[in-house]
C-alpha cells in the first residue's frame, strides 16, 4: 500500500510539472524605472550601375521609462532618451554620447539634441502603447538646443526632425523592448504571433512568432522568428525616388523578467535581400542585401 501511495504522489507531482503555466504581462509598481539600451549593426551590400558597394550603418539608443501611475487599466509612462549612437562612415557621420569628449557639430548635434527630452505615453498590461504626447515640446526644445532662433528656420528644422521623431517612430523603437503579450496562460513550447508595421528605415511588415523556450521563478526565455516584407511604398532617399522590394528573416532569443514583464536581454540576427527600384532621377534596379544584428540590454530599479 505504501508503494502504491508513493507512486501515486510521484505521478501527481510529474503531472503538476507538465501542466505548469506562466502568464506574461506587465506588472509594475508606481515609481519603477526601466532602462534599456538597443544597438543595431547593419552591413548593406548593394550594386549600383555595376559597381559593388558595402555600407556599414550602426546605431543605438538608450531610453529610460518611469512608471508614475496606473489609471483605467493602463500605466502612465515618462520616456527620456539618455544615450544615442550613430556610425555611418559613408555619410561622414559618427557620434556616441557615452564616449564623446567634445560637443557634437553639424548633423550629429541635431541627433544629440534629443538627449534628455521627455515624452509621455500609456502602456496596457499586455504591452499596447497609446496616447503618446510631448513631441511638439520636444522639437521646440531641440530647436533651442541647436541655437535656432529664427522662426522660419526653427519651423524647417522641426519639420525635418519630425520625420525621425514622431509617434510611429517612437512606437517602432519601443517594439524592440516592450513585447505585446497574449492574454492567456502559456506552457513551455506554446507560441503566439504578432504582425507589426514599422516605418524606419522604410515601411515594412514584420510577422513574428514567439515561442516559450523555458522559464524559472525569475525569468522567461522566448525563441523568436520573423518574416519581413516591404510594403511597396514609394519613398525619397537623398533626392532619389525609390520603391523597395525586399524580403527577409530574423531570429533570436529574448530573456524576460517574469515579475515585471520587462526585457532583460535580447539578441537577433537579420538577413534581408531584394532590390530597390529607382524611378527618379533615372530608372534603375539596385540589388541589395542587408545583414545585421540587434542587441538589447535592460535593467530595473
Amino acid at each position: 500500500m505504501k508503494k502504491l501511495l508513493s507512486l501515486s504522489l510521484i505521478l501527481t507531482f510529474v503531472a503538476g510539472i507538465a501542466n505548469a503555466q506562466v502568464t506574461l504581462n506587465y506588472s509594475i509598481s508606481s515609481g519603477t524605472t526601466y532602462s534599456t539600451k538597443v544597438v543595431l549593426e547593419q552591413d548593406i551590400a548593394q550594386t549600383i550601375m555595376g559597381q559593388s558597394q558595402n555600407v556599414d550603418s550602426d546605431q543605438g539608443y538608450g531610453i529610460e521609462l518611469t512608471f508614475t501611475d496606473f489609471e483605467d487599466g493602463k500605466y502612465i509612462v515618462t520616456m527620456v532618451y539618455n544615450s544615442i549612437m550613430i556610425n555611418q562612415p559613408m555619410a561622414g557621420l559618427s557620434y556616441d554620447s557615452e564616449t564623446a569628449t567634445s560637443e557634437p557639430t553639424g548633423p550629429a548635434k541635431a541627433i544629440a539634441s534629443v538627449l534628455g527630452k521627455e515624452l509621455q505615453f500609456t502602456l496596457s498590461k499586455t504591452g499596447e502603447v497609446s496616447n503618446v504626447t510631448g513631441f511638439e515640446a520636444m522639437l521646440d526644445s531641440m530647436a533651442v538646443n541647436m541655437g535656432i532662433t529664427d522662426e522660419t528656420q526653427a519651423s524647417l528644422f522641426k519639420s525635418q526632425m519630425s520625420s525621425q521623431y514622431n509617434t510611429e517612430s517612437m512606437k517602432d523603437q519601443l517594439k524592440r523592448t516592450l513585447i505585446i503579450f497574449p492574454d492567456r496562460e502559456l506552457n513551455e513550447g506554446d507560441t503566439w504571433t504578432e504582425d507589426q508595421s514599422v516605418s524606419i528605415p522604410f515601411a515594412m511588415n514584420i510577422q513574428t512568432t514567439y515561442e516559450v523556450a523555458g522559464y524559472d521563478d525569475e525569468t522567461v526565455t522566448l525563441n523568436v522568428s520573423s518574416d519581413i516584407f516591404t510594403v511597396g511604398d514609394e519613398m525619397n532617399m537623398g533626392g532619389a525616388t525609390m520603391t523597395p522590394d525586399l524580403t527577409g528573416i530574423q531570429s533570436g532569443t529574448i530573456t524576460i523578467d517574469r515579475k515585471t514583464g520587462f526585457v532583460l536581454s535580447a539578441g537577433h540576427e537579420q538577413l534581408i535581400s531584394g532590390v530597390m527600384n529607382m524611378t527618379s532621377p533615372q530608372e534603375m534596379e539596385i540589388p541589395m542585401e542587408i545583414s545585421g544584428k540587434t542587441e538589447v540590454e535592460g535593467s530595473i530599479k
